[in-house]
């Protein structure tokens, strides 16, 4: 794409002859679910940087389906950007090695196995870890699990439930496959549906890890209908740190990864590729940022 002067056409190029395309100052954002709170904060929060950095962010929600997802891989029913700011579900290398419109590229979030993309995420294995360790050291020992996803794909889903088995094993402890509870997605409905049928069992436990703070919603507001106090009865502890977890009663204890350094780091090297000629050969950064425990009512003693 050029500038027209009297009929022709002027390319511009990075200097190798490899023509490049103009700048729009746009970044797309490709986001499973804005009524998950975890992807509408973080998106909120992508947006005000992206801004700082002169930056405007179209969205573009996916709802985690395997096409759409495709879809926005390859530029199609987008407008013209800068580079993708992708969240996937259920994306493969296989499909990013074939987009028909490469261009600037960060995946955000949950794994797409390892390959050749850039890469800004959390240790979701550790974070689930981290949760379990913190409701063991509180005394708990029947510690049940909610959160795995039942039907629709779910990278972290599947690496925090191995946290979870991970860090019972490391204390002695063989985790129970009847303690744990399937979700078809990451909502509150779903977590109270699913401690609604953990509790039909008869299933004796003392803590619930849930694999996001939504799910954690749900566990909580069961427990108060059945009757069983928090953190007296049960501990609950969530992953995501997402706001309304501050107004539960008790307070939800989570695993709050570090939003601000995972957006930074995002745009960074989203900025690093759209800068880099066309031609240039790029290092592959695979990014990890850290997370701490937030120690609130729900898991206290």
């Amino acid at each position: 794409m050029g500038e027209a002067h009297g009929g022709t056409t002027e390319v511009r190029t990075d200097g190798t002859g490899v023509a490049r395309r103009p700048r729009t100052g746009v970044v797309l954002l490709a986001v499973p679910d804005l009524e998950e709170p975890w992807f509408a904060e973080l998106t909120s929060l992508l947006v005000r940087r992206a801004e700082e950095r002169g930056l405007a962010v179209v969205v573009r929600q996916t709802f985690g389906d395997h096409g759409k997802e495709i879809d926005v891989a390859n530029g199609v029913g987008v407008p013209p950007s800068d580079g993708l700011l992708h969240i996937p579900r259920s994306l493969t290398v296989a499909d990013l090695t074939r987009r028909t419109r490469p261009g600037p590229l960060v995946l955000l979030g949950e794994h797409v196995d390892v390959g050749p993309f850039a890469h800004v995420t959390i240790d979701n294995h550790a974070a689930a870890a981290a949760a379990t360790e913190h409701v063991l050291r509180g005394g708990r020992r029947r510690v049940a699990m909610v959160g795995r996803r039942s039907a629709a794909p779910s990278d972290a889903a599947n690496r925090r439930y191995e946290g979870y088995v991970d860090a019972l094993l490391d204390h002695g402890i063989e985790p129970d496959p009847q303690l744990v509870a399937a979700v078809e997605a990451f909502t509150p409905a779903e977590g109270d549906a699913a401690l609604d049928r953990l509790i039909a069992t008869g299933a004796d436990f003392d803590a619930v890890v849930c694999a996001n703070d939504s799910v954690a919603l749900g566990v909580l507001h069961r427990l108060a209908a059945a009757g069983r106090r928090v953190p007296d009865d049960v501990a609950v502890i969530g992953i995501d740190d997402i706001a309304a977890g501050r107004w539960t009663v008790p307070s939800l204890s989570t695993v709050a990864p570090d939003r601000g350094r995972l957006v930074d780091r995002a745009l960074a090297v989203l900025e690093r590729q759209i800068a880099a000629p066309a031609a240039a050969d790029q290092p592959v950064e695979q990014i990890t940022v850290p997370f701490t425990v937030v120690d609130r009512g729900s898991t206290a003693t």
